[in-house]
Formats: structure tokens, C-alpha cells, sequence
């Protein structure tokens, strides 16, 4: 990382999944939701639990429970989606808590490499005075033929 962006401040989403504390920059965050129900449907990507109706557009919906190996459980009523733009699409991350909006400093981030290498949806870890946070790239979650095949299961079902 190089200095400019270690010593520059940031904005943290904080939220919780099987008493786990992770962190999203709030720069990919478009706002959180409550839950609803989420409709499945057959042939999406191993982590989408399925879709949501969001504006009158269809989203997909990753369970982060999935993503990290994490044994599912059913829906409550406090879960929350995360609704994130990445690159090619919205997406609604599904998570069991929001928990607040933490101001830090890229110095306290430790790169993925160091600690977590294999898994894309990782980007490091924020240290600070109260916790370990991990820190998730949002762009990792799906590969290019994951957006493929949402992009082609989605067309076909509308």
C-alpha cells in the first residue's frame, strides 16, 4: 500500500454475522435495509440465497454465511441487507446485524495477503484500539462467471 493511501482516513460499515465483527468501506454501501423474504431460485451461484425486489429491480441476494462457511440459519426478523453497487450490479449482502458507522485510518488496515490470501471477498483486516475487524471487498464476492450466469438466470426469469 503506499503512503498516501495508508495514512488517508475511512469510513467503516460494521455488521455482525454469527458474532463475528466485519467491516465494509462505506464508499460501495448505497444503504441498508430490513429484511424481507427472499424468492430462490434454482441455478444461481452456491452463495446467493436468492432474489429481492428492490424498486421494482431484481437483486440478488448473497448470504454471507455462505461466503465464509458459516452454518445457516433461518431468517429473523432483526437480519439486515447490506445494498451494495459494485461493478456490474447491485447486490443485497445478507447479514444478522448492522451494528454502526466507524471512522478509521487505512494505516490500521493489514492487507489480505498477510493474513487471508485465498479468499477473494477478504481484503484485510482493521486493527484498532476495540477489535480485529475483517475487512470484505465486496467485488470478491462473485467471480466473472458467477456475474454470468446471475446475468443469464435473471434475463430468463423475468
Amino acid at each position: 500500500m503506499n503512503e498516501v493511501l495508508k495514512n488517508s482516513p475511512c469510513r467503516l460499515l460494521v455488521f455482525s454475522v454469527e458474532n463475528q465483527n466485519y467491516a465494509l468501506d462505506i464508499s460501495s454501501v448505497q444503504r441498508v435495509l430490513p429484511i424481507v423474504e427472499i424468492t430462490a431460485l434454482p441455478g444461481l451461484p452456491s452463495i446467493v440465497a436468492g432474489i429481492v425486489n428492490i424498486e421494482g429491480g431484481v437483486v440478488p441476494v448473497i448470504s454471507l454465511r455462505r461466503c465464509c462457511g458459516i452454518p445457516e440459519r433461518g431468517m429473523r426478523l432483526s437480519d439486515r441487507m447490506i445494498l451494495l453497487i459494485l461493478e456490474r450490479r447491485r447486490v443485497a449482502l445478507w447479514v444478522d446485524d448492522v451494528l454502526e458507522l466507524r471512522d478509521c485510518d487505512k494505516a490500521q488496515w493489514i492487507p489480505a495477503e498477510e493474513v487471508l490470501s485465498k479468499l477473494k471477498s477478504v481484503e484485510g483486516v482493521v486493527k484498532d484500539e476495540e477489535e480485529l475487524l475483517i475487512l470484505q471487498n465486496p467485488e470478491g464476492y462473485l467471480s466473472r462467471e458467477d456475474h454470468n450466469l446471475l446475468d443469464s438466470e435473471l434475463l430468463s426469469s423475468s
